[in-house]
This record gives C-alpha cells, structure tokens and sequence, in this order.
C-alpha cells in the first residue's frame, strides 16, 4: 500500500494548476507519445497537466492518482474540454503500487519526480510489476526522475532545515501572486529519504500575504539502482536521459528519465554512457 499523502486539499491543488502551469516538459511527453497509437495509462495524474494535453493530441489517456482533490480538478478541466477529448480519457482514484485495470497499454509513464513518492523498495517494486502487469507486449514504459544530488550542503542532501530552492512568483487569480519555494526539513541518509516542505505564499493585491505549506517525504533513487529495481520486475532500459532536451546523462543533469521495454521484448540494446 503506497503511503502517499501529498496535495491532500482542494486549495493546495489549485494552487498547484497555478504554479505548475508553464512546467517545460509537456513538449516532451508530446514527442514520446508522437507514435503511439495504443491507450496510454499516466501514473500520478493529478490535476492533468500532462494528461489534457495528450488528449487533445488524440490520445486515448487513462489517469490514475491516490489524492482526491487533484483528480476532482482534474474533472474540472476536463468539462471544459470539447467532446471528443472527455471521451478519451478516463480518470481512477487509485494506488499505484495495487491498481488493476484488467486491460493493457502502450504506454505508461509517470511524470516529474512522482515516483520518488514511494518510500520503499516494496512499493517500488509493487509499483513496476504493475506496470508490467499493465504493459502491452511492446509496450513503453517512462519513469521521470530528479537526478537528486545526496552531498552535504545541498537541497537534495544533507542540508540544513534552512536551505531552500525558490521556484518564483506567478500571477494566480482576480490579480493575486503566488510565490513558492521548496525546504529540505530533513534527510535520513540509510532510508535514502529527504522530508521535504514545499510553501506557498499567497500575495494578495493590497500586498497582504499568507501561507499554505505541503509537506512530504521523498525517496531518492539513483542510477544504478533503477536500473536494478527495473530488472527486477523484467524491465531494461533502452534510453536515459538528464533532461527534457534528451541530452545525456551527467552529474550535473537535473532529471534521470528512464525509457524501459520489457526484457522479453527484443529492443535495441542501450549501452550506458558511464
């Protein structure tokens, strides 16, 4: 049972929509399901960021996430879609690590680090053998990672409770802002977790400002060991990338974006750059 508790309010999601309106990884998920002509299954959908998007594409989508209030608004967007994009996709309130959907896909994804919210190796490993359980014979399967950074002093490691990232001020609603910034309230190095706090600063248009805080843990994974948890569940990878751009992987890459196909499938062989 996946332990997920983040985005747990109808406000904080709304706030997400907000914050994460312009996020530059939509061009990507357009061009790794270009060819696709299969359903594809988005773990994690949330508010459907990534999902209306793909729908509008023509895809048939369906998305599945564990926090109510994110799929709610994600109903919300979709209403307001035309016709033929409500009737591409289906939306499952649903754990990750236990769903099963009794069809397969072409496709499965999981976007922008929401993987990294399964705290243990069980859950990981519950999480992939679904997907496998789930994945057409040919299908893909793309897991979306922050390259987290495990040295002392910084965000993604042994930090002080200080040390923050600032994500910037966007325009909200009847003229307010929204600033948010991400803590690092605590890392614990054996269990290879952060507990992260995310804020959000709600500005008002007399200048007046509050606060909404989601807080969280986040299980850091890396290279080798993905690779690993992948094989374990009949996966290998035929691509990896540190970012959007599909530029290589590297120390200084801000994502870890995995492509896996089944190892039974005879897929071209991905040699690492290492």
């Amino acid at each position: 049972m996946n332990d997920y508790r983040a985005y747990r309010s109808a406000e904080l999601a709304e706030i997400y929509d907000a914050v994460y309106a312009n996020s530059i990884d939509i061009a990507f998920w357009q061009t790794m399901t270009a060819g696709v002509s299969d359903e594809l299954l988005e773990l994690g959908c949330g508010t459907g960021r990534v999902l209306l998007p793909l729908a509008r594409n023509g895809h048939a989508i369906t998305g599945l996430d564990l926090a109510t209030p994110m799929l709610e608004r994600c109903r919300v967007h979709l209403q307001a879609e035309p016709p033929e994009v409500r009737d591409r996709v289906m939306l499952l309130e649903a754990d990750m690590t236990s769903f099963n959907l009794d069809r397969r896909f072409a496709q499965i994804y999981c976007a922008f680090g929401t993987f990294h919210h399964l705290r243990t190796t069980e859950q990981q490993l519950a999480c992939l053998e679904r997907c496998r359980q789930h994945l057409l014979p040919q299908g893909t399967l793309i897991l979306d990672l922050f390259n987290l950074d495990p040295t002392p002093g910084s965000i993604n490691g042994d930090a002080a409770a200080d040390v923050h990232t600032t994500a910037g001020i966007v325009d909200w609603t009847n003229g307010r802002r929204i600033r948010s910034w991400a803590t690092l309230l605590d890392h614990h190095r054996i269990l290879q977790r952060n507990d992260c706090e995310v804020t959000y600063e709600i500005i008002e248009v007399d200048g007046a400002t509050w606060r909404l805080t989601e807080t969280f843990p986040m299980r850091l994974v890396y290279r080798y060991e993905l690779e690993h948890l992948l094989a374990r569940c009949g996966f290998r990878i035929v691509a990896l990338y540190g970012d959007y751009d599909y530029s290589v992987l590297s120390d200084e890459s801000p994502g870890m974006i995995a492509v896996a196909k089944q190892i039974n499938y005879d897929a071209p062989t991905w040699t690492s750059t290492y």
